[in-house]
């Protein structure tokens, strides 16, 4: 399987190491804060031991915001950010569509064609620079409202999805609707339905062993905020390689 570890670019060296002994690739955030900062990227270009992808900037951006100054931000950190991560080598790129929260379903379809516009220099960026560019389900309340980007932009455009922001954040929560988009891309954690917990797999509401198995040949991107150790396991046993089954996994990580 490719499982990559997310972390932020601030985290990458202590990391590495850790890479390394499990035989992960890895996810870098970049953070905004050190994206002008030629220094981490020098140091850490080639560095990787297995395949690297990068999540884009995705704070208070918006390519469709009313300020044009955000709407300026917003497209020089993406351009600038699918430089970096060509300088670290990174063959993916994901990003958020920028949607504030709380948008109607009819809101985030208006939103739909616009944005797949406002994407045309990065789409050309990522192409040109020959790493993937991934669309991230975030605050969308539907997955309806993030087709007509896709296929405005198909061939170049990817989707990512991320089962604990449908379940958080969207009014589908079932994993299904968003799995007919075909993603090519998964961040993966649990949650407890109610908040974006970034718990371990198994832990909490997101039974990714009813529907993930078809999806274990693609780019699984362990987004945890603890040691992703029992989450290497659950997938283990997913795939068949480990002892026991996912249920009774679970059942002894809820006690």
């Amino acid at each position: 399987m490719d499982v990559r570890l997310a972390f932020p670019l601030s985290r990458a060296e202590e990391v590495l190491l850790r890479l390394q002994a499990l035989g992960l690739g890895a996810e870098v955030y970049l953070d905004p804060a050190l994206l002008e900062d030629d220094a981490p990227f020098q140091s850490l270009r080639g560095r990787f031991p297995g395949r690297l992808s990068v999540h884009l900037p995705f704070w208070n951006l918006d390519l469709l915001s009313p300020d044009p100054e955000v709407r300026g931000l917003t497209l020089r950190r993406l351009l600038f950010g699918l430089d970096r991560a060509a300088e670290l080598g990174a063959d993916r790129a994901v990003f958020h569509s920028g949607i504030p929260h709380g948008r109607t379903p009819e809101e985030a379809l208006e939103r739909a064609l616009p944005l797949a516009e406002a994407l045309g220099l990065v789409v050309r960026r990522a192409r040109t620079l020959g790493v993937r560019l991934l669309l991230e389900n975030s605050h969308e309340p539907c997955p309806e409202v993030l087709r007509p980007v896709l296929e405005a932009h198909a061939g170049e455009l990817g989707f990512c999805f991320d089962a604990a922001h449908a379940r958080v954040f969207s009014r589908t929560p079932d994993p299904g609707p968003w799995l007919a988009l075909g993603p090519e891309h998964l961040h993966l954690n649990d949650t407890d339905g109610v908040y974006d917990r970034h718990w371990n797999l198994g832990r909490g509401v997101l039974n990714h062993g009813e529907w993930l198995r078809p999806f274990l040949g693609n780019p699984l991107v362990l987004e945890v905020r603890e040691d992703p150790g029992i989450s290497l396991l659950y997938l283990s046993v997913l795939r068949g390689e480990g002892e026991g089954s996912v249920t009774q996994l679970t059942d002894t990580l809820h006690g």
